[in-house]
């Protein structure tokens, strides 16, 4: 079947994902294309054959300027609405065009077509908004799809917990996580490896929080800025720094580190739980997701997490994550 992958411009992580879900999809026979735009694009174009065809799509440009989601969202609806239907038109010329057989959407809300099987892949089905009218709206905007494709096992236990319950929609897959990493050697064994990533102005706040912490401590420390863009400019400081890691590096990063230090998106999450790593989570300020993964995990036993990033003590969460290990 001919397949078009679309994964999301909020982050990286939707992008990772998608990487591994077009290697399992491909090592079953089908023949996938790829449309995205964006920061998930620049990473596909690194980690794809150089000529590999990525298809351009609208780019959300999403910003997270407040710790309400529901204003975060409601400043940017407007904007949005115009992009999902701008997708809808992008999407429709690409099936016609490429003659694709099956659309999966990585959380793109306009990328379906009533012409073919059209899948939404998320760990999301029912968003902690704490805001009634956002969860219908969101819930509405997915009525177009025909499946909606889980990265997560089906128990109880699962990583996504409340989140991805099937309770509601009318075909649900869970068909496992989807680690990007995998373990790799051939990096000296270290202390902390910090991720950033995400979207502005909250990943520069991040970095700008623990850049300070990092250079007072005396652990091994690695930083990867997720950064994907030519020309990133350098930090001036001691520890061991790279603007953006691809597949090969961080996973040799991953493996060496004895803990980490991370947003806890989602697409993180899997590759830690599947590394093993255990971690200290901070969550996005306003992204109520990020927040209820980082307690879950908590809770798990695998993971410390601390909900605001501006009271960050890095000696003290390292030494309860140390208790972990």
């Amino acid at each position: 079947m001919h397949t078009l992958l679309a994964p999301l411009d909020w982050g990286l992580g939707h992008a990772a994902r998608s990487l591994a879900l077009a290697r399992r999809l491909e090592a079953e026979g089908h023949r996938i294309s790829w449309a995205s735009s964006g920061p998930a694009a620049e990473m596909l174009h690194r980690e794809l054959p150089t000529d590999t065809i990525i298809h351009e799509l609208p780019s959300y440009r999403v910003h997270y300027k407040s710790k309400s989601m529901v204003w975060n969202v409601a400043r940017q609806l407007w904007r949005w609405q115009g992009i999902i239907r701008a997708e809808r038109r992008a999407t429709a010329e690409l099936v016609t065009r490429l003659g694709v057989e099956r659309i999966v959407s990585d959380s793109r809300f306009g990328c379906y077509d009533p012409r073919v099987e059209s899948v939404f892949v998320t760990h999301q089905l029912h968003p902690v908004t704490h805001f009634a009218p956002a969860t219908a709206a969101y819930r509405w905007q997915l009525r177009h799809f025909d499946t909606y494709w889980v990265p997560d096992h089906g128990g109880h236990d699962r990583l996504s917990g409340k989140l991805s319950a099937a309770r509601g929609y009318k075909k649900v897959v869970y068909i496992g996580p989807l680690p990007h990493i995998h373990g790799t050697e051939g990096e000296t064994p270290y202390d902390l490896l910090a991720l950033l990533s995400g979207p502005e102005p909250m990943r520069t706040r991040l970095e700008d929080i623990l850049l300070p912490q990092l250079g007072e401590s005396a652990l091994d420390i690695r930083l990867v800025r997720g950064l994907p863009h030519p020309g990133t400019p350098a930090l001036k400081t001691s520890t061991h720094t790279l603007p953006y890691a691809d597949t090969p590096t961080l996973s040799r990063l991953l493996t060496a580190a004895r803990f980490v230090i991370a947003r806890p998106g989602y697409s993180t999450l899997m590759d830690l739980r599947a590394l093993g790593k255990p971690a200290i989570l901070i969550p996005t300020p306003g992204q109520t997701e990020q927040a209820y993964l980082a307690q879950r995990a908590q809770l798990q036993g695998w993971a410390v997490a601390v909900m605001d990033q501006e009271k960050l003590n890095l000696p003290a969460a390292v030494a309860r994550v140390r208790q972990l290990l």
